[in-house]
């Protein structure tokens, strides 16, 4: 990618990160992130279509690259407690201002994370149908996450122990193979 592209994004991408502290996401327009990031509204859109395209490529972009940062998606039924840790770790890495995003926007977000990891889970050779519940699982350990992200950021760190035993105690039941 060209470096002015680069910087670009760059500039597009921290203008809306400022934006997005400052209002909801349905109030934020081109106009108002193109001035931020000094640009001029059709270089915006020489990147992104509306700020809402904008917001998917980030999504797209933090999902995979938290699909990336798992070890394996083995350890989701191995090694729970360090799935639950590697994937907080993950988000957090790389899911800026979580408590800012909207509620659909993050189901949205968590339903591809879901799918990409089940995704994960077949190409390293798991067969997800064997564990039904997988699925819910993933879903509660991003719903509880991201809950305590937003609720009480500076208490989710330690929270997250108790995330992760509940997570370990349901994989204890899931049927085997």
């Amino acid at each position: 990618m060209d470096l002015r592209v680069k910087k670009t994004k760059r500039a597009i991408r921290s203008a809306f990160y400022e934006l997005i502290k400052e209002k909801p996401l349905e109030k934020i327009t081109v106009k108002e992130i193109a001035e931020r990031a000094e640009i001029n509204k059709t270089t915006f859109y020489a990147h992104y279509e509306t700020v809402y395209d904008l917001v998917d490529q980030l999504e797209q972009e933090a999902v995979a690259e938290i699909v990336r940062q798992i070890n394996t998606a083995q350890d989701l039924l191995d090694n729970p407690r360090a799935f639950v840790k590697g994937i907080y770790a993950a988000l957090d890495k790389n899911w800026r201002d979580m408590d800012m995003i909207p509620a659909p926007a993050m189901t949205q977000f968590t339903a591809h994370l879901r799918n990409a990891i089940l995704e994960k889970i077949k190409q390293d050779g798991i067969d997800s149908a064997q564990y039904e519940n997988v699925g819910a699982l993933l879903v509660f350990i991003f719903n509880g996450i991201a809950g305590l992200q937003t609720s009480a950021p500076e208490l989710a760190a330690a929270q997250l122990d108790t995330i992760a035993a509940f997570v370990e105690a349901g994989v204890k039941v899931l049927p085997k193979p």
